[in-house]
């Protein structure tokens, strides 16, 4: 059992840095970010982000810090999908930049932030104004960052049934990003229950 966790945790993690390399940004080994206090990241489940997108997520960022918030997209910039095989949830797949990507079931685990080593030609932001909300409905057919994509052979479990999805982000700026009041923490949501079989309708899951 130890030496399949020990699989899985290095597919995971050598998968989450496929992505980020096959979207042409060039970065530095992962550093640890703390989570942030005052502000939360929560999403649910929609069979239909969007008329032809297929099922996706409605995302929504509270801010009860006296500051406005600025994140750089894609929001959330992780996600991690686990299946329960009797009553223990089981890690499937993850995708994105930066998150929860050790185990994102615990909730005070550690949040791997990965930094560009040069600002992106024209970076889009997210902004949170102070004691305020953000929220929108992303699709995973039409976002990288939340699409699922099984990395391995064992991502599937003779037994599963339920799932749940849990989101993250963590992005710090390159050295020469100048970007007042962008968010340097951490952000997990708790784990999003999806339908039975709710991956086998996301066109090219599989």
């Amino acid at each position: 059992m130890r030496a399949r966790a020990y699989r899985l945790l290095t597919a995971l993690l050598l998968a989450s840095t496929a992505v980020a390399v096959s979207a042409g940004a060039a970065r530095h080994a992962p550093t640890t970010v703390p989570p942030c206090k005052g502000v939360k990241l929560s999403a649910s489940y929609l069979a239909i982000a969007a008329p032809g997108a297929g099922p996706g997520f409605l995302f929504r960022i509270e801010n009860h810090t006296a500051k406005p918030i600025l994140l750089e997209k894609p929001v959330p910039s992780s996600a991690h999908w686990y299946a329960r095989v009797g009553n223990r949830w089981l890690w499937r797949a993850s995708a994105g930049r930066g998150g929860a990507l050790a185990n994102a079931l615990v909730p005070n685990g550690p949040m791997f932030a990965w930094r560009a080593t040069t600002p992106s030609g024209d970076p889009e932001y997210l902004t949170v104004p102070a004691k305020g909300a953000q929220q929108w409905i992303e699709s995973m057919r039409d976002d990288p960052a939340i699409a699922y994509r099984p990395s391995c052979a064992h991502c599937n479990y003779p037994g599963e049934s339920d799932y749940q999805a849990v989101f993250a982000y963590a992005v710090l700026p390159a050295p020469d990003e100048r970007a007042t009041n962008l968010l340097r923490c951490g952000l997990r949501s708790d784990p999003v229950p999806m339908p039975p079989r709710a991956l086998e309708s996301v066109p090219d899951a599989r």
